[in-house]
């Protein structure tokens, strides 16, 4: 989800230091294990500097998302006062002052900035792509992005939705770029349709949070959706993640890299989850969907599920004992 994404929060006593913290939003940093999923898929997870620049990677883009999300609040500080839990806010309650939030914004960026430089300076086989400039590329991309998304695009119906699921292709993309990895044109495809379920049942929840009038006075862009037409679209890009992640597992240049089409008994942990995410969305109503999957056990178990049954595939998939067990017939 994109940076201008909303969280629920009710207000607090917390000033200061503690407001900006939480203003920065750190419960949503976990969207950027996106950043981190290429480490796991270039079979370098034993690589101690692997490791060391997927960590840097996250943690920038972790600086630059809180930075984001200062310059939101300081954008819609006025609309979130009109929302029941938006005005809890650090800086719609006016714990936090517009001047301090953009002033942490920009040193927030100015850091994220340094480690993207150190991260490619550190990298021991740079990439030629974009001048060898990838990580930075995407990175600015990704902020310059949700920039639009938080001034503009968030305004524009169907549009808001497709940034929001392409803040997480960009994700990907750069930590890809850390380590110095070719991108495969089935993450942005995989990433994109996944995504794009995720930001479509957290419109859905506003619809269903609030009044019409005052879901749109929230967020305008309300106005365009309605509740059936959310379902339907949520429909369809459920089905459009199962069907491409389902393709890449089977895919010739998936099977030929790793020596076997193990990667389909993934699928059902994929399915599952994703059903698993829709229902809880949904019986939270408005609730933060971050908040939503970060509090749910099983969510956690299905993700660790996936992670070892995902390494082990990657490890011993094509062993001459278990490479057969699947095979595509002549």
């Amino acid at each position: 989800m994109t940076q201008a994404a909303d969280t629920s929060k009710d207000a607090s006593p917390r000033t200061g230091a503690s407001a900006l913290v939480e203003a920065m939003r750190p419960l949503h940093w976990v969207k950027n294990a996106f950043v981190a999923a290429p480490l796991l898929f270039s079979e370098r997870f034993t690589d101690a500097l692997s490791w060391l620049l997927c960590a840097a990677a996250v943690g920038a883009f972790c600086l630059a998302g809180s930075a984001i999300y200062l310059i939101n609040d300081i954008r819609d500080r006025d609309r979130d006062r009109l929302h029941p839990s938006k005005r809890g806010r650090p800086i719609a309650s006016g714990r936090l002052s517009a001047g301090a939030a953009g002033a942490a914004a920009i040193v927030l960026l100015g850091a994220a900035g340094v480690m993207v430089a150190l991260t490619e300076a550190l990298t021991p086989r740079p990439s030629r792509i974009l001048a060898g400039h990838a990580l930075a590329t995407w990175t600015g991309a990704y902020v310059a992005l949700n920039l639009l998304y938080t001034f503009w695009l968030k305004h524009v119906f169907i549009v808001d939705v497709l940034v929001v699921a392409f803040g997480f292709v960009l994700r990907a993309m750069a930590g890809a770029a850390a380590l110095a990895v070719p991108v495969s044109p089935w993450l942005v495809v995989c990433t994109l349709t996944l995504c794009l379920f995720i930001a479509l049942t957290k419109r859905r929840g506003e619809l269903a949070d609030l009044p019409a009038e005052q879901a749109a006075a929230a967020r305008p862009v309300n106005r365009a959706y309605d509740e059936g037409q959310l379902r339907h679209m949520i429909t369809v890009s459920t089905a459009m993640a199962i069907l491409t992640y389902t393709l890449y597992c089977l895919s010739p240049q998936t099977v030929g890299r790793l020596g076997s089409a193990h990667m389909v008994w993934t699928v059902p942990l994929v399915i599952y989850g994703l059903f698993r995410f829709d229902r809880l969305t949904r019986r939270a109503g408005g609730g933060d969907p971050v908040a939503v999957l970060v509090r749910d056990p099983v969510m956690w178990l299905i993700l660790a599920a996936y992670v070892l049954l995902t390494t082990a595939v990657l490890r011993f998939g094509d062993h001459p004992a278990v490479r057969d067990i699947l095979v595509f017939p002549k």
